[in-house]
């Protein structure tokens, strides 16, 4: 009893002592355990942050040898080699749309009440250079000097048609060199005429040629003749300058500018 006694003095006389060691046990537990959690084989980082930053500098490395083995052999690196080949893609497409864009324009035409002028002006253009040497820098010469880029089909085929008819006169002597007897020297007969006709519009891109038979005569009956032929969209139509110049009286009615046989019924046998 009287040791029962000492310990209960003792203890309550003691009693903040033994609360102030306990908390400062367990504090010092606590603290033992932040200590080893973090000081992990002597770095500052736990387990999974090691683990982390391990596989981080692993990938980095990586990297940097793929780029430093491009570049010995003087390519991009990866990076550089991805945004090339954006940048490739976005300009394909772009010149795509470009290519059609231009070409939707190139084929589309505002129709008019004019059936010969929509006739040309729906034909799709593909210039054929067959001229050589003088012949073909004649031709050139005075192309140049009427025709526009800007110009529509029917303004092109009706310019030159105009061109021949208001500086050309019907005479012999012209065969051996058409280009030059028409365009230069200014006369020619039907097949002159016919010849230097059909080579503008294949330079503009027609699909023309020049065909022979016989043409209704003004005095009656039918004479040797020969005329240009024009396929546009799969139909064929009749340009004969010659003939319009004999029928022209201080002005082009236009008579045989892209007319269908039937158009003109009983004028040519081919």
């Amino acid at each position: 009893m009287k040791i029962l006694s000492y310990v209960k003095v003792h203890f309550f006389k003691n009693f903040e002592k033994i609360i102030a060691f306990a908390v400062a046990a367990l504090i010092a537990a606590f603290m033992f355990q932040g200590i080893s959690t973090v000081s992990f084989n002597g770095k500052a980082y736990s387990k999974n942050n090691a683990v982390s930053a391990t596989y981080a500098k692993s990938m980095a490395k990586s990297e940097k040898r793929l780029n430093s083995i491009s570049s010995v052999k003087g390519k991009k690196t990866v990076k550089e080699r991805t945004k090339t080949t954006n940048k490739k893609k976005v300009k394909k497409k772009s010149a795509v749309k470009s290519k059609t864009k231009s070409k939707r324009k190139s084929s589309t035409y505002k129709k008019t009440s004019n059936k010969v002028e929509n006739r040309l002006n729906s034909a799709e253009l593909k210039p054929k250079e067959f001229l050589k040497g003088k012949d073909e820098k004649i031709l050139k010469k005075h192309l140049n000097k009427i025709i526009d880029d800007d110009m529509s089909n029917y303004k092109k085929a009706k310019v030159c048609y105009d061109y021949l008819i208001d500086n050309t006169h019907y005479a012999y002597g012209g065969w051996g060199n058409a280009i030059e007897s028409v365009l230069e020297n200014g006369y020619g007969t039907c097949t002159e005429y016919s010849y230097v006709y059909m080579a503008m519009m294949k330079y503009l891109g027609f699909n023309a040629k020049t065909v022979d038979g016989s043409t209704a005569m003004a005095a009656g009956g039918y004479g040797y003749h020969m005329w240009t032929e024009v396929k546009l969209n799969g139909n064929t139509y009749v340009f004969d300058p010659q003939v319009e110049d004999d029928m022209t009286n201080g002005k082009i009615n236009y008579y045989r500018f892209c007319k269908t046989y039937s158009e003109v019924p009983g004028a040519y046998i081919k």
